[in-house]
């Protein structure tokens, strides 16, 4: 099957973002991998961002000339590498909208600042309470809080969703009330990108005196993020969903919400007095960072927001929104696929499938003509099940995803669609 480009205007111009192409030049990663000789098309941002080469170059020059062990030793490369730490997290601070600096504890990602907060309030919770969940969450803002009421006898609430793929309203506001303890909820679905509105939730768990918990992993390198604003207790995120590197993240929240974190892990700089018989905890944020600080992963993550803020984050959203618009159209122009969800607000995720073509299967399709897609229940088992299906692909976004991208994806759709005898979409019970 042929697919032509789509004539006329889509809402966006058909030639590919100036921004997209300033940035390609920037991400070594888009000139490697796939046939040799061919472009390779890189739609899988939700999981991991490509960083760019001037991250790379701080990462390089720090373990090059600066590498020593933050908080600790005499020499000047310890309090050399202290003071980049330190910087670093004021400007994840800046960039967060943070209370204070040391409202901002480092992590190893958003899972683990998750589970952080999760063990933090063991023994908070009684018999009766209840945390409330949304059917749209990644098992990371999922297993812990199921966890955490099964130990404490607590009542795991989930929020279902509407036709749209959007939260129910209705059934929202009739969850949250005087029983809730916790509110945890995605800021956007790694699924079916649905951009959630989480200062309501945030408000109407304040007005029940509930925490609330908010996971930006797949917001805050899309759209400006202010937790102030927001008002949460607590907001979550990875910084190689940011164009940063692997094995750091943040746990931001508000002082007096951290101070209820018991630790949930015990080591090295968390403490200024130990004996046989009492432990002194130091102030935050360290009282949460045991062990050797991720100085490394701290400052390519102050890197990360410095290259992306130099574009501007209401640029890159607009671009990504664009972007989106311009997807959604050509999907039409390919028989059989179909788009999972169809929010009223979406950020830079669709789902999709082909009807008749296994999820995975078609993964391996697309790899074959160098598109990189994801493929599967994108860990978020119970919504997939939710949507009345086995395994989705999904195709994401970044600021380096440019028109170009979108076009060879829906030609590799097409002739991935060669192979599609008539039936349902794969997923579908059978």
């Amino acid at each position: 099957m042929n697919v032509k480009r789509p004539e006329g205007d889509v809402s966006i111009t058909s030639e590919p973002s100036c921004l997209a192409a300033q940035v390609r030049e920037q991400v070594p990663a888009l000139h490697q991998g796939g046939e040799v000789g061919r472009r390779w098309t890189y739609l899988d941002s939700a999981a991991t961002t490509l960083t760019p080469q001037p991250v790379i170059d701080v990462l390089s020059d720090f373990y090059a000339t600066e590498t020593g062990s933050a908080g600790r030793g005499g020499h000047w490369r310890a309090r050399r590498s202290t003071q980049r730490y330190e910087a670093a997290r004021a400007r994840v601070a800046a960039f967060l909208g943070a209370e204070t600096s040391s409202s901002v504890v480092f992590t190893r990602g958003a899972t683990h600042a998750l589970n952080l907060i999760a063990c933090g309030l063991r023994g908070a919770l009684k018999p009766g309470d209840e945390v409330v969940i949304s059917a749209m969450e990644h098992h990371a803002n999922l297993l812990p809080w199921r966890a955490l009421a099964e130990e404490s006898g607590a009542r795991l609430r989930v929020v279902p969703l509407n036709e749209r793929g959007e939260l129910d309203r209705e059934a929202t506001e009739a969850m949250i009330g005087a029983r809730t303890a916790i509110v945890a909820l995605t800021h956007v679905s790694n699924v079916l990108g649905t951009v959630n509105p989480v200062a309501e939730w945030v408000e109407m768990a304040r007005g029940y005196g509930a925490l609330s918990v908010i996971d930006g992993s797949q917001s805050v390198a899309h759209r400006a993020i202010d937790v102030k604003a927001l008002g949460c207790d607590f907001f979550v995120c990875s910084a190689h969903k940011m164009y940063g590197p692997t094995g750091v993240g943040v746990l931001c929240g508000r002082s007096e919400a951290l101070e209820r974190l018991r630790p949930m892990e015990l080591g090295g700089g968390m403490m200024t007095s130990v004996r046989e018989d009492e432990v002194v905890f130091a102030e935050l944020p360290n009282r949460l960072e045991a062990g050797t600080p991720p100085v490394a992963q701290a400052v390519g993550m102050a890197a990360a927001i410095d290259w992306m803020e130099g574009f501007g984050m209401e640029a890159l959203q607009r671009h990504e929104e664009a972007l989106c618009a311009y997807a959604l159209e050509r999907f039409k122009e390919v028989e059989g696929v179909e788009v999972v969800g169809s929010p009223a607000e979406r950020s830079a995720v669709i789902a999709f499938g082909l009807r008749g073509v296994d999820a995975y299967d078609l993964g391996e399709l697309l790899d074959a003509q160098n598109v990189a897609v994801r493929v599967g229940s994108h860990c978020a088992h119970p919504l997939v099940r939710e949507l009345g299906l086995c395994a989705t692909a999904r195709a994401s976004f970044g600021a380096y995803t440019d028109r170009d991208d979108i076009d060879a994806l829906i030609e590799a759709l097409a002739e991935a669609a060669r192979f599609s005898p008539c039936g349902e979409l794969d997923g579908q019970p059978r």
